[in-house]
């Protein structure tokens, strides 16, 4: 890996369905026009997170890279705040190629994307139907699936998920999914009655009950532990309930199974329901695809664990160079 610091940090702000999105885009050092990489972060994210921490070292590798605060979020436009939406971060990222693909730095012969987290298979997901990608790689995949969504689910409400002995069954993880629609739809009817959101914290480091579900969105130690430091950084520690029918109506499956682009999956036993990342990959119907497969990387050192992000950087770098032809 190059020397970190070796680009210049240029503060942007384009369009998406009206609203403001800004981000920052890191440009290397020297003359371009660079290849570009556009970098989206996981569930909740904003652009100093994850994104930042791949998109530095993108540009120290030579490439042109974008992090952005998604709509509803941080510096950007749009209402109500904190709605998680994945449909309409997919947009952003199209409207960000839309912006990027004007500016004479930019060669819009060379554009990747690169995902962490939910934005991993939403990056496969927009691969898959914009023609100006030239390839994709997807890190530490939550994939959006039934099972996968049901997973979350439990690991809100259980300490080992993976443990049949100890986890809800799935007639009751199917009831507190249930019950969190509900939820969301009677907050949906409030707002468009109204214009009041409702919010509740997204994360919070206890676990939710077995039966009645949690208050947060995330709940559990485990996520505590990654975004409970960000809530004394001044990260906005809610989100508007009725993003949940945005939320888990959202499937990464169709995409995945049309993408036609070189696709690079990282992975590892110890990520979100590494059976989903084996499913989405096997079901990538061209060959030019690859899989690392890292055994004893955790999901959350993939964030921003300054080594864990080199090598994955490094693993993204050498695929995105050789598909440059």
């Amino acid at each position: 890996m190059s020397v970190h610091g070796n680009y210049t940090p240029e503060k942007v702000t384009f369009k998406s369905h009206g609203d403001d999105v800004v981000g920052v885009l890191f440009l290397p050092k020297g003359k371009g026009p660079f290849p570009v990489v556009v970098v989206l972060g996981p569930y909740s994210f904003s652009r100093e997170q994850a994104p930042t921490q791949y998109a530095t070292r993108l540009a120290d590798e030579g490439f042109a890279a974008l992090a952005f605060d998604p709509r509803t979020v941080g510096e950007s436009g749009g209402m109500p705040r904190r709605l998680e939406n994945p449909k309409m971060k997919n947009e952003d990222v199209v409207a960000s190629l839309d912006y990027l693909l004007t500016r004479e730095d930019i060669d819009s012969a060379h554009v990747f994307l690169l995902g962490i987290c939910q934005g991993g298979p939403e990056m496969l997901d927009i691969a898959s139907y914009d023609d100006r990608v030239k390839a994709v790689a997807s890190i530490t995949g939550y994939y959006r699936d039934r099972e996968t969504d049901l997973f979350m689910i439990a690991a809100g409400v259980c300490e080992n998920p993976f443990d049949a002995a100890t986890a809800p069954t799935t007639e009751q993880l199917e009831a507190l999914l249930a019950a969190r629609l509900e939820r969301a739809r009677d907050a949906k009817a409030r707002y468009e009655a109204t214009g009041e959101v409702v919010y509740q914290p997204l994360v919070c480091a206890e676990l939710g009950d077995p039966v009645l579900g949690s208050s947060a969105g995330l709940p559990g130690p485990l996520v505590w532990s990654w975004y409970g430091p960000w809530t004394l950084k001044g990260w906005e520690n809610r989100y508007a309930i009725m993003s949940d029918l945005d939320h888990f109506s959202y499937t990464t499956v169709p995409g995945v199974a049309k993408l036609k682009k070189p696709a690079l999956v990282v992975h590892s036993d110890s990520c979100m329901n590494p059976a989903a990342a084996r499913r989405h990959f096997e079901s990538i119907p061209t060959s030019d695809k690859k899989l690392i497969w890292e055994n004893g990387t955790n999901h959350f050192q993939y964030y921003d664990q300054p080594d864990v992000v080199d090598r994955t950087v490094g693993n993204a770098v050498t695929w995105f160079n050789d598909h440059s032809a």
